[in-house]
């Protein structure tokens, strides 16, 4: 397993580095980097965690992560295109050397947006489909031509920056060491991999070479959180993303495909945590199906 510190590319003494993701999978370890990270979703769903907070991304839309904010991202297979890849262009902006352009007077927008980024953000659905373009050019760009596109990007964000719904979680800044940051990411990890499956503490516990006891606190100290609360919290994310795509046939199926074996239970977790029932779910996202 790695440590959930993550190690951008060598990009010289530049301030940017553009990343095209095409493969299977992202990076699904809950990790960080020193780097701010804009990212444009060009194909594929799933669950991304920023902090402490999960949530579904979909094809279009754009996160801008704050640097040092631990992350991951998820896909969801689906059985049309269960064996295609996802597709993302990731942008690492170095902010320290940023701090070089500061004193230029025209570029106080962007300054200021930069300076202002003290959460991590998702940009309106409709803003981000018309940034594409951005993306795309820094791909195949260079020089100038692509530096003058970087800051075109940065300069459309800054305007919109009204626009961008914040992904705050609550959550404290904590210092990881290596060791803690490599057992965060296999607990993480390991939950996305098997949510459906019967997974109990002692179960997480023996996979960091903790006891139950001193697991309950680590984690707890960590995500402001117990594991159980997380664990139903990844479950339901998926469920909902189940139902709203119709891979169920009811709703008890969707709640025996995340691992609850009780109905009941299912409807009441899910409440507690979307403030509805899975019924009422549906129906307020129909539109979205």
């Amino acid at each position: 397993m790695k440590p959930i510190q993550f190690t951008v590319s060598v990009y010289d003494e530049g301030v940017f580095a553009v990343l095209e993701d095409k493969k299977e999978n992202f990076y699904n370890y809950y990790h960080r980097h020193d780097e701010a990270q804009i990212t444009y979703i060009l194909k594929g769903k799933g669950t991304i965690m920023v902090g402490n907070v999960l949530q579904s991304f979909h094809s279009g839309d754009v996160f801008v992560l704050k640097p040092n904010e631990p992350h991951m991202l998820d896909r969801e297979y689906e059985s049309e295109d269960a064996k295609g890849d996802i597709h993302a262009i990731h942008i690492f902006v170095n902010l320290e050397r940023m701090k070089k352009l500061y004193h230029i007077p025209e570029f106080e927008v962007v300054r200021d947006y930069l300076l202002d980024l003290d959460t991590s953000k998702k940009l309106d659905s409709t803003i981000a489909s018309s940034m594409i373009h951005f993306f795309t050019n820094l791909l195949v760009k260079t020089g100038m031509p692509k530096f003058t596109e970087f800051l075109s990007l940065l300069n459309t964000l800054a305007l919109h920056k009204s626009d961008a719904v914040s992904l705050y979680s609550g959550v404290r800044s904590v210092s990881y060491s290596d060791k803690d940051g490599v057992r965060i990411s296999q607990v993480y990890k390991y939950t996305f991999d098997h949510y459906y499956e019967d997974i109990s503490v002692d179960q997480l516990a023996a996979l960091v070479h903790m006891t139950p006891t001193s697991f309950c606190k680590f984690f707890k100290k960590h995500t402001m959180k117990t594991y159980i609360s997380f664990l139903n919290e990844v479950r339901i994310e998926k469920a909902c993303q189940i139902l709203l795509n119709n891979k169920a046939e009811n709703i008890a199926e969707a709640a025996f495909q995340v691992g609850f074996n009780n109905i009941v239970h299912f409807n009441r977790v899910f409440k507690a945590i979307t403030s509805t029932s899975p019924r009422k779910y549906i129906a307020m996202h129909s539109r979205d199906i």
